[in-house]
């Protein structure tokens, strides 16, 4: 095969890859824009009341300490809990 045949997966892979990242962050922003009623791009204790899932993984989406869900918090734990399924369904 010729290196030009390799071309095409390479950048439909490439292109999948980006759209599923842009769906991830995508996800994060929506929640912190739903719960965020101060508007500083974060998740206090007091806003996650209105989403009991969040409300009861704050402590563990919080994973800095400083009371607050970021989106880059939201995220490390949604591929930590895609890990834990994966893990599982293989067992």
């Amino acid at each position: 095969m010729k290196k030009t045949d390799y071309i095409a997966p390479f950048v439909f892979l490439v292109a999948f890859i980006q759209l599923l990242i842009s769906v991830s962050a995508r996800a994060d922003t929506d929640l912190i824009e739903k719960l965020d009623l101060d508007k500083d791009g974060q998740i206090t204790i007091k806003e996650a009341v209105a989403n009991p899932a969040v409300l009861a993984s704050f402590g563990k989406i919080d994973t800095d300490g400083n009371g607050k869900l970021s989106s880059i918090e939201l995220a490390k734990i949604k591929v930590a809990l895609t890990e834990e399924k994966d893990i599982s369904k293989s067992e």
